[in-house]
């Protein structure tokens, strides 16, 4: 082999392996990551699956915020944890593998849009800068980022070949492309917007009419999805997700900017001067659109499809004004990758000044931006292994006591919204896993994300159980787990009285229960006809009795179930359940008579029951918690 077919090999060796092999060494803590938070959720997606019903809901029906995205969430967790379980590694190869499939496209694609080899690679090279690539790479649940990535590129990479070659299989390649990205995320809707901006402003005039209008029926795609989508799953009027077409998309679209530039969040582990970020991202920001307006001088309309690209990935985003995440910029920022690749290559052939230019404004940006990286994917790395402490310490606790139920105390924010919230415990089978009492004052509330007091043991569960021996209690700051059982037994405690939320499911509580109730199915108990149970009753006036449950579809056959509640003798005003009503809420005004009192008696009736063919109990309700507040 001659010298200069060695380094031309060697060369191309680095244009696709270089942004990957530095993806792997700045990401190398998300690729050894565990498990965390939304992750729990969507592992137990195929738990309850028991025919093909249930398996069209999990993969199909709209969760989490009503997003529907059956490759990227439903059927990349179930088969997962099916194949193997609660080990990472397996998801963390398919995330990286996907995004190294990214970084191909984004480097192949790059040099097609800019006639610039290298500027393709550079593209790819700040886009692995970027700390916005810490969630998709470190978080599993966010892998619909990187997949829908995947086939935005793809499809555009197919859309190039189209016109190049003028074949119309690239056409068929970029349509199933296109069409299997809505199975990683309502973000692929932008796609059409993105092939018909490429087509007006970078074919070549003789043909670029038949292009354009090759991509017009994917915009009936996009809307018909978009109509589908939110007849499932209406958009949101209130609270996080809410839309605000309004003035403040402006003030978003530069909050993201900066981002984009910079770090995201404007964080930096360092402690700098306040005007160094800004300056940094001004810089940076300068210099790419001067770039981007000497290329327009110039007749390179390539330069604004790339800013074209950033805006059209990122304008679904921006009427989320009051949920603003990092990640929102991982798959915009591509387009200005492509335009700062560009820029690297062309200032580089300009000359000294070009030179320097190039590396100073390369400098600053991953001075900026590496890190943030480092420092924010070190702490996701630092969680998980806490949560897999806390989470697999628990199922060694339950295979030494099968039969108790087991109290945490000392866990922290960062542990409660990470290890605990998504119930992680189910995934091994386990139930009756809860926060000693005072645990809220350890956590920071987030009511939106959910509520602490679901969790906690209340005081009088707690001494009742301790006396008759069904607790465990572990404490879980340290390294490991320890058993403080007999320490916490010991320990003075006042007698708060009975508790103001009974979780009917959990076996702690059945001493509030009457003797009717059916034992405890692990997370639900039921009821026949007629149940009751004792309570707290309320401090004072306008406090209201809640019951949460679930009534099967059997029982609603017949029409709407009547719920009747008395409460010390006193009947409620009677309400029913009707059917689409599965999950219920219950709420009912509580007399004044019994405000003050140590405690009251709850009683339920249903109107009818069920006696399904496998179950020779009289079944009612199905519960659930009853709770005053």
């Amino acid at each position: 082999m001659s010298p200069e077919r060695g380094r031309a090999r060697m060369a191309s060796a680095a244009f696709w392996l270089a942004p990957s092999l530095l993806c792997l060494a700045l990401y190398w803590r998300g690729f050894t990551a565990w498990f965390r938070a939304d992750d729990f959720a969507w592992l137990g997606t195929g738990l309850y699956i028991q025919n093909f019903h249930d398996f069209l809901l999990a993969i199909f029906a709209p969760q989490a915020q009503g997003t529907i995205r059956p490759l990227s969430e439903r059927a990349f967790f179930m088969l997962g944890f099916s194949l193997f379980g609660l080990d990472a590694l397996p998801f963390k190869m398919v995330i990286f593998a996907t995004q190294f499939a990214n970084l191909a496209l984004v480097n192949s694609i790059g040099a097609r849009l800019t006639g610039l080899r290298w500027a393709g690679f550079f593209a790819g090279i700040f886009w692995v800068l970027n700390s916005s690539g810490i969630e998709p790479l470190g978080w599993c649940c966010v892998y619909n980022q990187v997949l829908c990535g995947f086939f935005l590129l793809l499809a555009f990479h197919f859309l190039l070949r189209y016109v190049e070659a003028g074949e119309r299989r690239y056409n068929l390649f970029q349509w199933a492309a296109f069409l299997a990205g809505f199975g990683a995320l309502e973000l692929n809707v932008v796609y059409p917007a993105i092939a018909a901006v490429y087509t007006i402003l970078c074919v070549p005039k003789g043909a670029r009419s038949r292009y354009f209008r090759s991509t017009l029926p994917m915009f009936a795609v996009s809307i018909l999805y978009a109509m589908a989508h939110n007849a499932a799953a209406p958009a949101w009027k209130t609270g996080g997700y809410a839309m605000h077409f309004t003035g403040a998309m402006f003030r978003t679209l530069g909050k993201y900017w900066t981002w984009s530039v910079g770090p995201t969040f404007l964080f930096t582990p360092y402690d700098l001067p306040k005007w160094l970020l800004p300056a940094g991202i001004a810089a940076v920001s300068a210099g790419l659109l001067g770039f981007l307006a000497w290329k327009l001088r110039s007749g390179a309309r390539a330069a604004l499809f790339c800013l074209a690209w950033y805006l059209a990935v990122l304008a679904p985003v921006l009427p989320l004004r009051d949920h603003q995440t990092e990640y929102y910029v991982f798959l915009p920022l591509i387009g200005l990758c492509w335009l700062g690749g560009w820029a690297a290559v062309s200032g580089w052939r300009a000359g000294a000044r070009g030179r320097t230019a190039v590396v100073t404004l390369a400098a600053v940006y991953a001075l900026m931006a590496v890190p943030t990286l480092l420092a924010t994917s070190q702490w996701n790395h630092a969680i998980t292994m806490r949560v897999r402490t806390l989470v697999e310490g628990v199922a060694g606790i339950h295979e030494r006591n099968p039969a108790k139920s087991i109290l945490l105390e000392g866990v922290d924010t960062d542990l409660f919204w990470n290890g605990v919230l998504d119930r992680p415990f189910r995934l091994f089978g386990l139930d009756h896993i809860y926060l000693a009492p005072g645990s809220e004052k350890r956590i920071a509330s987030h009511p939106d994300l959910g509520n602490i007091g679901d969790y906690i043991l209340p005081a009088d569960v707690v001494s009742q159980a301790l006396k008759r021996e069904e607790l465990v209690v572990y404490d879980v700051r340290g390294p490991r787990l320890r058993n403080i059982t007999a320490v916490y037994a010991a320990l003075p405690r006042e007698s708060g009285g009975l508790p103001l939320r009974v979780d009917a499911a959990s076996p702690l509580t059945s001493y509030l229960l009457g003797a009717e109730w059916y034992g405890s199915d692990g997370d639900h108990r039921w009821m026949p006809r007629r149940a009751g149970l004792r309570i707290a009753a309320p401090s004072a006036p306008g406090q209201k009795l809640y019951l949460r449950g679930s009534c099967p579809d059997e029982q609603l056959r017949l029409g709407p179930l009547p719920v009747t509640v008395t409460v010390d003798g006193v009947t409620l005003p009677a309400t029913v359940i009707r059917p689409g009503e599965n999950a219920f809420e219950l709420a009912f005004a509580l007399p004044d008579s019994v405000v003050g009192k140590a405690e009251m008696r709850v009683t339920v009736e249903v109107g009818r029951v069920i006696r399904p063919a496998s179950d020779p109990r009289d079944l009612g309700l199905v519960f659930g918690v009853f709770e005053v507040r």
